[in-house]
């Protein structure tokens, strides 16, 4: 809760610094005059904005950038009541700062503004025998909150039927929450959507959906989505299963479609991600594919493709237990393409 504070100001007192957290703030002040608020971005002696409240019947306010000075007065007699308090407000965004009077939503003078970072405001008098009182509540101070890092959460593919596991990872929507699943089908092991509502899972395959009651649900969320297209894949992109060959590695996809949001699956040989929809496979060449961001700490973002078929003259082995994987660079003269499209991503924490 915000701390309610009175206090006294007297002439050539030391000035109190009180923290804002907003771009507003609301004040009262008892006195004949000659009042003084100064408002400061950082602690120091100077201040980048003062208003002159009610100082000899004028009220000013005065900024202060780059060893410019700009000020705006207004008369304002009897402002100020040396009997009574009276309330103000000084607001500093939209490229303004302005004093206003109790509710009154026109401010008495304002002023252009280039700095609006106000953090600190201060207040005090501007007479040698002008004593002021002030009441105002100061907001609370909150204080960054520590993150504590997630562990945990790697993914894993768990057997499941019609109920899903506890911390099944959420793949979509399709008027609902969908879940990702991957069956054997024909030889294949296909990744695919489970809809809650039917209890049932649904792979894209030979040009259908295919209904699945047993199947296994991916769970985590050690995993994030990246775009991609075409047979881009990332070297960190979760496998999830292999086509009815035996030779071809599958992966997790999803596909925005007819304002549904819906996982498939990734084969790249056919340079499409392929999704269950309706009673069809619908095939998109634009898509995003599941990762697991630490899995190549080395990798740095670059994407790798295998090659196209018949051009298997440039073995370059990089992960033994899955066999041979390969960079592609489809054409010389695109090069220059290609090293754009490799670290369009590339970050400076990903040099650290």
């Amino acid at each position: 809760m915000a701390e309610h504070i009175e206090m006294t100001t007297w002439p050539k007192h030391k000035t109190i610094f009180y923290k804002v957290t907003s771009s507003a703030f609301s004040f009262e002040v008892k006195g004949p005059g000659n009042a003084l608020i100064g408002l400061f971005s950082t602690l120091k002696k100077s201040c980048e904005y003062l208003i002159h409240l009610d100082y000899n019947s004028y009220t000013h306010i005065t900024s202060s950038s780059n060893q410019r000075v700009t000020r705006r007065g207004e008369r304002t007699p009897n402002l100020m009541s040396d009997t009574e308090y009276r309330r103000f407000w000084i607001s500093w965004y939209g490229g303004w700062v302005a004093l206003g009077s109790n509710n009154e939503n026109v401010p008495i003078i304002s002023i252009a503004s280039l700095k609006n970072n106000i953090k600190y405001i201060a207040f005090g008098t501007c007479d040698d025998r002008n004593v002021l009182n002030w009441r105002f509540d100061s907001p609370p101070l909150f204080k960054q909150p520590k993150l504590k890092p997630i562990s945990g959460g790697t993914v894993q593919w768990v057997e499941a039927d019609t109920q899903l596991p506890d911390d099944a990872l959420i793949g979509g929507y399709e008027n609902e929450f969908l879940y990702i699943i991957r069956a054997p089908h024909r030889g294949s092991l296909t990744p695919g959507k489970f809809v809650p509502s039917l209890g049932l899972g649904f792979i894209p395959w030979g040009g259908s959906s295919n209904e699945k009651s047993e199947f296994e649900v991916l769970c985590g969320h050690d995993c994030s989505w990246v775009p991609s297209n075409s047979d881009r894949i990332p070297v960190d992109a979760i496998e999830c299963g292999f086509s009815e060959d035996r030779l071809e590695r599958l992966y997790v996809g999803r596909v925005r479609h007819m304002g549904h949001l819906i996982p498939g699956k990734v084969q790249l040989s056919h340079k499409v991600c392929y999704i269950a929809f309706e009673e069809r496979e619908i095939s998109a060449k634009e898509y995003e594919v599941l990762v697991c961001p630490n899995a190549n700490p080395y990798s740095i973002k670059r994407v790798f493709a295998p090659p196209p078929f018949g051009d298997m003259n440039i073995p370059n082995a990089i992960n033994e237990e899955y066999g041979n994987e390969y960079e592609v660079d489809d054409d010389d003269d695109d090069d220059e393409d290609d090293d754009n499209y490799f670290n369009a991503e590339l970050e400076e924490e990903d040099f650290e």
